[in-house]
């Protein structure tokens, strides 16, 4: 019996139920083994939903750059390698159980780059050029405990303004339009720079951007073919030291804003078409700046009173094909075959210089020479100055990929030659001006000056409609000008070169019926106008020349063409 009764106990033990022997209660001690399943947490569930919403707006794929459990005011992080001219996109998710993380990144001196403090569980961080070639981006819980995941995407310059908006990335988020628009005395900012600068400017776009001292603010920086864009960045009262850049569409640093005031402002001409950024950042606090940005035509870069920032791009044909195609250019237009050439080698911060032999008997029936100097792959942003033996500087250019400049005058010329973007070959022609005019021979410098101003390319002296030239005398208490009558829908153009005994010509062109100014550039010894007649309607102006200081004799070229 006793027998019996053990084995039924047995059998209750095995499949775990609860027997009574000798009043007690007695319970099944097996319980099954947990089983260990290797692997982490997965990051990726975190992650997933930014990760999409990012790439969307044209972010390259996701790395997870730290993932796991931590505990309030514990940090996780690790460095993550950003190549040159990207941009990278940090952000952190957490579990609900953390209510606010914070994200951070550093340079390898632990210096901060960027900070996202907000207090909420969604950090967003956007670095751009220029950066360290790794940044070590870190989460902090501020306030719970649970999972976190930190993931890292790559952004290219042109897709960052997007990339930051769409992502509420910290320091780029970007105000309403209307608020740029109520900005208080924001027009009056902009007509006293574009004043300041010269030329004819159009508004394209306003907005009001926040900036935070510990991160770039960035937005889209459009550039059409042979033309110019101009920004203007104005900050409110609770940011001071503005940092402004420029950059490509590879991330290049183009352009750093110049001083005015407190504003800032940056102008960028290029003869390709191509979409960078601008990029924002105040060395104190955080608020508000209104960006403005405005076009203007190709031919601008030449009425400005300083010279803008080019955008450059390399040289792509051989020196030879280059040559070539300038010379048929410019003899299909009307000018000789090239009188001389001269090849060589160009190097950044190295200077060439050429003293060529003119034929004498040449000059004295043309008194100006054209020098071309055009670029050989991969040669990049060629400048070439105009000196006389007297040291004194006839004119100066730049250009991409070429460069021409003016020489006026019996004196032998020298042409100094420069790359300073890219090393490469180049080649410099001169023939003579087919433009010949008595005030040339007499005014040799500002005749040089004016034509040098005016060229810009092959084609600038090629366009259709006469040119007249002229010479005026003009002091610092007076002003010459004279009027024209434009038929309908035709334009005047006009380019000034000065030299003697002063500096700084002012000049502008007034609507006699209405008094508008339509036109004005300033220089120190040259400038540029232009004004058209509308469709259907005859238009009289006046063009007036004023000098700053001292005395100047003016050569004035002039064409009025449809």
């Amino acid at each position: 019996m006793r027998a019996w009764a053990s084995g039924v106990v047995a059998a209750m033990l095995s499949v775990g139920c609860g027997v009574v022997v000798q009043g007690r209660t007695v319970l099944s001690p097996v319980v099954p083994r947990p089983v260990v399943v290797p692997g982490t947490l997965d990051g990726h569930v975190l992650l997933a939903e930014a990760s999409a919403h990012a790439t969307e707006a044209g972010a390259g794929p996701l790395s997870i750059v730290a993932t796991g459990e931590t505990a309030e005011r514990e940090r996780m992080g690790a460095f993550v390698e950003v190549p040159d001219g990207m941009c990278l996109l940090g952000y952190g998710r957490a579990s609900r159980s953390v209510e606010d993380l914070d994200l951070a990144a550093f340079s390898d001196e632990g210096t901060p780059l960027a900070v996202d403090d907000a207090p909420d569980a969604h950090p967003t961080l956007l670095v751009c050029p220029p950066h360290p070639s790794r940044v070590y981006l870190a989460a902090v819980a501020a306030s719970g405990e649970g999972l976190v995941a930190v993931g890292a995407q790559l952004v290219l310059p042109a897709r960052a303004a997007v990339v930051a908006k769409a992502m509420s990335a910290h320091g780029t988020r970007t105000a309403s339009s209307r608020a740029a628009e109520a900005w208080p005395g924001l027009d009056d900012h902009v007509r006293r720079h574009h004043d300041a600068e010269g030329g004819t400017w159009e508004v394209s776009r306003k907005i009001a951007v926040a900036v935070d001292a510990r991160v770039p603010a960035t937005i889209a920086f459009p550039l059409e073919a042979d033309g110019c864009t101009d920004a203007l960045v104005v900050p409110d009262e609770d940011v001071g030291a503005l940092d402004v850049e420029a950059l490509d569409d590879h991330g290049r640093l183009v352009a750093r804003g110049g001083a005015s005031d407190r504003d800032r402002a940056v102008t960028v001409c290029s003869e390709a078409a191509w979409t960078g950024t601008l990029t924002v950042r105040p060395h104190v606090g955080q608020g508000l700046v209104a960006i403005v940005l405005s076009h203007g035509r190709g031919d601008i870069a030449k009425r400005l009173t300083a010279a803008p920032d080019l955008a450059w791009a390399a040289a792509t044909l051989p020196t030879a094909r280059a040559r070539a195609e300038r010379d048929a250019e410019l003899v299909k237009a009307g000018y000789v075959t090239a009188t001389g050439a001269l090849d060589g080698v160009l190097l950044v911060g190295s200077t060439r210089s050429t003293t060529p032999a003119l034929p004498l008997e040449v000059s004295r029936a043309q008194p100006c020479w054209r020098f071309d100097v055009v670029g050989g792959a991969p040669a990049a942003l060629l400048e070439a100055t105009a000196w006389d033996d007297t040291g004194t500087r006839l004119g100066a250019a730049e250009g991409a990929s070429s460069a021409t400049v003016f020489a006026c005058g019996t004196r032998k010329p020298r042409i100094d030659i420069d790359a300073r973007a890219r090393a490469g070959p180049f080649a410099v022609m001169w023939r003579p001006e087919r433009w010949a005019d008595p005030a040339f021979a007499t005014h040799s410098v500002a005749a040089s000056r004016m034509l040098t101003r005016l060229a810009s390319g092959p084609s600038s002296l090629l366009e259709g409609g006469a040119w007249s030239a002229r010479a005026l005398h003009i002091d610092g208490g007076h002003e010459a000008s004279w009027s024209e009558v434009l038929p309908a829908s035709a334009c005047v153009h006009v380019a000034l070169g000065a030299e003697g005994e002063g500096a700084g010509l002012v000049a502008r062109v007034v609507d006699v019926a209405t008094g508008d100014e339509l036109d004005r550039s300033h220089g120190g010894s040259a400038a540029i106008l232009r004004a058209c007649a509308p469709e259907g309607a005859l238009r009289t102006l006046v063009v007036r020349v004023a000098v700053t200081a001292g005395t100047l004799d003016v050569v004035v070229g002039e064409r009025i063409a449809r």
